[in-house]
């Protein structure tokens, strides 16, 4: 197809296919969620569960894609899917702009794996629980200031429990702290390439990365 010739010499035919049939949960549509939208969209992914109960503030609009002058106080997921729908307009997406619980399964039904691209901690835990009981693979993303961190939340390795469970008090103060466009675009690509190698079951070595975009470094570490 056309639209994806740029796409073969990286990922094959049958690959594009997968894409193609694959549902995808985004879960946050701000700094990361924006960006991963995007990426997704423009390698061929259709199908989309979008999830934020936030409306976009004049704040958003440092670092987030989907942010502008004209969607301010408009709803994030529906934003998300409209601006999905002027990349492809085959796409298809379920919208949630309600916010995320425990009794939440319904917004992650019949999707392939999930992308936290979500700026509080307690609702990482909840929606790691939720991914937890659904047998979902989950795509961690966190940012703050010029650092950003990705790694695969698993079956057997549940990762965002080990980073923030046992000190969460101390990694709260995380939450009030700026982010910046360029951590965002690197941090949501790093994401969506983990969403690429867990749908097409690459083995990722239970690796996790953490960024420093200042200092243009990335390191590996096994959590």
């Amino acid at each position: 197809m056309e639209r994806y010739k740029r796409n073969y010499s990286s990922i094959s035919k049958e690959e594009q296919k997968i894409l193609s049939n694959i549902s995808v949960a985004i879960v946050g549509l701000g700094g990361l969620g924006g960006y991963v939208l995007e990426n997704l969209v423009r390698l061929g992914v259709r199908n989309f569960n979008l999830i934020d109960k936030d409306v976009f503030d004049k704040s958003n609009l440092n670092r987030q894609i989907l942010a502008t002058e004209k969607s301010l106080d408009k709803e994030k997921a529906k934003e998300a899917f409209n601006r999905a729908l002027e990349i492809d307009h085959r796409v298809k997406a379920k919208v949630f702009c309600e916010k995320l619980d425990e009794t939440s399964h319904r917004m992650l039904e019949g999707v392939d794996a999930v992308v936290d691209c979500l700026d509080s901690i307690d609702t990482r835990l909840l929606l790691e629980d939720l991914c937890d009981k659904m047998d979902l693979s989950l795509i961690h993303g966190a940012i703050r200031g010029y650092h950003g961190q990705v790694g695969i939340s698993s079956r057997d390795n549940r990762i965002i429990h080990k980073l923030y469970k046992k000190d969460k008090r101390e990694t709260k103060k995380y939450e009030e702290l700026g982010n910046l466009p360029m951590t965002c675009m690197v941090t949501a690509s790093l994401q969506v390439n983990f969403l690429l190698k867990t749908i097409f079951k690459e083995d990722l070595e239970d690796k996790f990365i953490v960024i420093d975009v200042r200092e243009m470094e990335i390191e590996k570490i096994s959590i």
